[in-house]
């Protein structure tokens, strides 16, 4: 049975960005798609920005899974509506984009987290509201720009050799309604189908991330972290121009009320022009000349960052008698050096129609295959699981490995939720439900399992419906920091 076709007609609105991203896999351009929540409008009546952002994977390439699909249209438009800055993209392969599927799944896992370093910092840079005043945590860190406008904190390079230092996050920002905002933004990563696949099998958010602290300068990670960075900054420019033009409209509106006076006709139902204005990012071109001015404007700065903050120093060469001065060569930079103040997120997961068993096992290759000998042969008998045993039985004929129990051990540490009908045509509801009760029944477990009855592995009709509103209660809980 295939996947539904990729629809032409989305649910989604326009994405804010279309851009490419090079795979931590092999730098292969992964087609990505970026959507700004309402908070991040020009309206200055919109909610404030809490930086809460979520990562929807498709379901299987070769079966017609894109970043297009219909269930992944409802989960992100969801997500979007609930204040969350949604990223899709397209696994390798998928949907005319570069490259194939591979066998393993790892070079996939590697797309997916190349997605989350970027959206990670995209979020962590973007800032065009904040109202900073002097003496604020923020502004010690960041400082502010002409007229009190922020200033964004540019990315340093850290020459050979010198140390690899964590900066711990920045606290808690109160937002310009004066309401707290949570402890910690949410970074929620779904996945539908082979999507959530995948994200069952990524490793721990803190794991990825660390792969983004220092990146070698020219490697995937690096230029997925320009990249965010560049289109964060350019954002906040379009953003915060949009929203002032919108305020000074309105200003001007409202003294021209006050004074009893209209002038231009029809002049107070015309829209800004700069609220208006068009800012398409669709050419690879411009972001390239964006993130090659940022790493022109780096790699020229006229001041090394302090060694307290993990620069290198300045090599100084011998003196020669024959000199009578003394001279200075600077160090080529080789890694980014970590992100002042960088987003420590909140992970939650969201898996639609995961894929378990037997399924899971041929996508990921993680069993040897049946045709050797018969003690390799995958077990045919069933196994029940008592709740009073440290591991259910097939673990003890068959050991997981670390990075499957690494993986699956996240899914219990952090607010979880599964969704997945009775009437799956690729798993077995038994192995599901089997599947769900071992996570579920790990003490202190965050891993919950909502069962549709009647609904396949394509959410269609009612279905859809009763899936859409599991997920927007569970997102909506996770907000709150408690899992419904």
């Amino acid at each position: 049975m295939a996947e539904p076709e990729c629809s032409s007609s989305s649910m989604l609105p326009e994405p804010t960005l279309t851009f490419t991203l090079p795979s931590l896999h092999d730098a292969l351009p992964l087609d990505c798609r970026v959507y700004h929540p309402h908070s991040l409008s020009a309206s200055p009546r919109a909610p404030p920005w809490r930086k809460h952002a979520a990562i929807v994977a498709h379901p299987y390439a070769p079966l017609g899974g894109c970043y297009d699909d219909p269930v992944v249209d409802i989960v992100a438009g969801n997500l979007l509506r609930l204040g969350f800055l949604v990223g899709t993209f397209n696994f390798r392969g998928a949907h005319g984009s570069a490259g194939r599927t591979s066998w393993t799944a790892k070079a996939e896992s590697a797309d997916y987290m190349t997605v989350v370093g970027f959206v990670s910092h995209y979020v962590h840079f973007l800032d065009p509201f904040v109202p900073l005043t002097p003496g604020s945590p923020i502004s010690r860190d960041y400082g502010n720009g002409p007229n009190g406008s922020p200033h964004v904190p540019q990315v340093t390079l850290s020459p050979p050799g010198s140390p690899s230092k964590r900066i711990s996050p920045l606290p808690s920002p109160t937002f310009p309604n004066g309401t707290p905002g949570n402890d910690t933004p949410v970074l929620l990563l779904a996945g539908y189908s082979y999507g959530a696949m995948i994200t069952t099998n990524l490793p721990p958010l803190e794991s990825i991330l660390a792969q983004f602290d220092t990146p070698a300068c020219g490697s995937s990670a690096a230029e997925a972290r320009l990249r965010a960075q560049h289109l964060a900054e350019t954002q906040n420019v379009i953003l915060a121009s949009a929203r002032a033009a919108v305020v000074d409209s309105q200003k001007r509106r409202s003294y021209r009320k006050s004074l009893g006076l209209r002038v231009g006709g029809d002049e107070d139902n015309r829209k800004s022009h700069d609220s208006k204005r068009s800012f398409s990012l669709d050419l690879e071109d411009r972001i390239h000349k964006g993130v090659t001015e940022l790493k022109t404007k780096i790699s020229h700065r006229k001041r090394l960052v302090s060694a307290d903050q993990g620069a290198g120093e300045m090599v100084q060469e011998p003196i020669s008698p024959n000199k009578a001065t003394e001279t200075v060569t600077p160090v080529a930079p080789e890694h980014l050096l970590p992100v002042q103040g960088h987003i420590a997120f909140h992970a939650a997961y969201l898996l639609i129609s995961p894929l378990q068993g037997v399924v899971t096992s041929l996508a990921t290759m993680s069993f040897p295959s049946p045709l050797g000998s018969i003690s390799r042969r995958i077990p045919t008998r069933s196994f029940s699981w008592s709740a009073t045993k440290n591991t259910p039985p097939s673990e003890e004929l068959f050991p997981r490995r670390p990075a499957l129990v690494e993986a699956e051990s996240k899914l219990c540490a952090n607010p979880t939720l599964a969704i997945y009908g009775d009437r799956d045509g690729f798993v077995a509801a038994r192995k599901l439900r089997d599947w769900a009760t071992r996570l579920q029944e790990v003490p202190n477990s965050k891993f919950r399992a909502h069962e549709v009855s009647g609904a396949g592995h394509f959410w269609v009709g009612s279905t859809a419906l009763i899936m859409r509103d599991a997920i927007r209660t569970f997102a909506e809980g996770v907000l709150r920091d408690q899992v419904i």
